[in-house]
């Protein structure tokens, strides 16, 4: 490339002040500059080693596919593939903090390869970014128009249904996600994630009400669960997906064998083997259980411990219920004060309904009212939660002791539906809402 040309990396800057200084370097150096934490440095590597296979792709692929389809075909798969791991290894590397947009980005990549599947692959990549990057909401209008202009059928990539899924998720659109759940089902090769994606289509019709036939497929798999855990390479894996399938089924047959049985699996789970992130979430799936049994004071320990390891939003949830449980809180606000709770939007629900239960048994009045007040407001598109939260309204109406139910009823869904603040016109503003409460 001329110095003065555009970046085919998708920067808007020039060639030689951007990926230039860092153009033929290799994996090894990549690998070198991350095992010296040299992210940053990694992260331009990253990049320009994207840019120098962009380079040749600009030469070739859509001479050849024109001249030669059946070569070029191929050519085009191969460079698909590296396409994907260089975009993978720049998403590992991005640095905390960094403004680069890659939604913009892949749109210019986009246009380099006049083909489907190129295309296909960029929008992959643009909705990955948008989704992990769409905190409060600034990207759903991005996420929003690729999801609309996708094509999903049987030829569409794993990946791709599965990111949908994710995104799709906090619409309600049942339609949708069960045509996506019947699609993965039917691509899976993983006899364990065939019996996940079976157990998301039951989530899903419970969620719209259709409780036979969320039972009749909830039955279904875990009966197959109970003839033994269908093997995977990653044994972690299995058992989480495997403790959270029995933990669910306990909302369809409330026995708590159920549940003991997912307490077992993960007590056999490796602790040592996670990272901090997973040991955190590792302590929280246990101290839920126990909260789930009504054993608070193992489940405070626990997700004491978990918040040890990592802040997050959940435990801290949670916690604040298990010390309302023990009575070991006196004041709401001043709890509210001293816990900063981040990344609220997966929980939301769940946080709503714990502090209308805090709130009652303080005997916080206002709290109280603060609560009713924005629940008047709150409109959510997916019947199963609007049901929760009308039944929170009038509990909070007659003061009642009766809320914990609600939660009992609800969790632990949350895996499957992702709330997420102002996210698709549902207007649940949780900041306001504890800066209120606060007062």
């Amino acid at each position: 490339m001329l110095d003065d040309e555009k970046c085919l990396c998708g920067s808007g800057r020039i060639y030689g002040i951007c990926c230039k200084p860092f153009s033929g370097m290799k994996i090894e150096d990549y690998k070198r500059e991350r095992e010296s934490k040299n992210y940053i440095k990694a992260y331009y590597i990253a990049i320009a080693m994207l840019t120098d296979y962009l380079v040749e792709i600009k030469k070739h692929t859509n001479r050849i596919l024109k001249d030669n389809p059946a070569i070029g075909k191929f050519i085009l798969h191969q460079d698909i593939n590296a396409l994907s791991e260089l975009a993978d290894r720049i998403f590992c590397s991005i640095p905390e903090g960094n403004t680069d947009n890659w939604g913009e980005r892949f749109e210019t990549i986009k246009k380099l390869v006049d083909a489907e599947e190129w295309k296909n692959e960029c929008e992959y990549y643009q909705l990955l970014y948008y989704d992990l990057n769409n905190e409060n909401g600034r990207f759903t209008e991005q996420i929003e128009a690729i999801a609309k202009n996708i094509k999903v059928d049987v030829h569409t990539d794993q990946r791709m249904l599965e990111l949908l899924r994710s995104v799709i998720l906090p619409t309600g659109e049942l339609t949708k996600l069960l045509k996506l759940d019947d699609i993965l089902i039917e691509k899976s090769e993983d006899s364990l994630m065939k019996l996940k994606y079976q157990f998301d289509k039951a989530i899903q019709l419970s969620l719209a009400s259709d409780n036979e036939g969320a039972k009749k497929i909830a039955d279904e798999v875990i009966e197959k669960l109970e003839k033994g855990v269908p093997y995977t390479e990653i044994e972690l894996y299995s058992q989480d997906i495997t403790a959270q399938m029995y933990e669910m089924y306990y909302n369809f047959e409330p026995d708590r064998k159920w549940i003991d049985k997912a307490l077992e699996i993960r007590k056999q789970m490796k602790v040592d083997n996670f990272n901090s992130s997973g040991k955190a979430k590792y302590f929280s799936d246990i101290a839920y259980v126990n909260w789930k049994l009504g054993n608070y004071e193992v489940a405070e320990q626990h997700f004491t411990t978990s918040l040890g390891y990592e802040e997050n939003a959940f435990a801290q949830i949670y916690l604040l219920d298990c010390l309302v449980e023990q009575n070991k809180i006196k004041n709401l606000k001043e709890y509210l004060e001293n816990v900063e709770f981040n990344t609220l939007g997966v929980d939301c629900i769940d946080f709503l309904i714990i502090l209308g239960n805090a709130a009652i048994r303080l005997n916080d009045t206002s709290s109280v009212e603060t609560l009713k007040g924005y629940l008047k407001e709150i409109n959510i598109a997916v019947p199963y939660y609007k049901l929760c939260l009308k039944e929170l309204e009038l509990e909070l109406e007659k003061k009642s002791g009766r809320i914990r139910k609600i939660l009992g009823k609800l969790s632990p869904l949350k895996e499957y539906l992702i709330l997420q603040p102002q996210f698709n016109g549902m207007g649940i503003n949780l900041e306001k809402i504890i800066e209120d409460l606060k007062k």
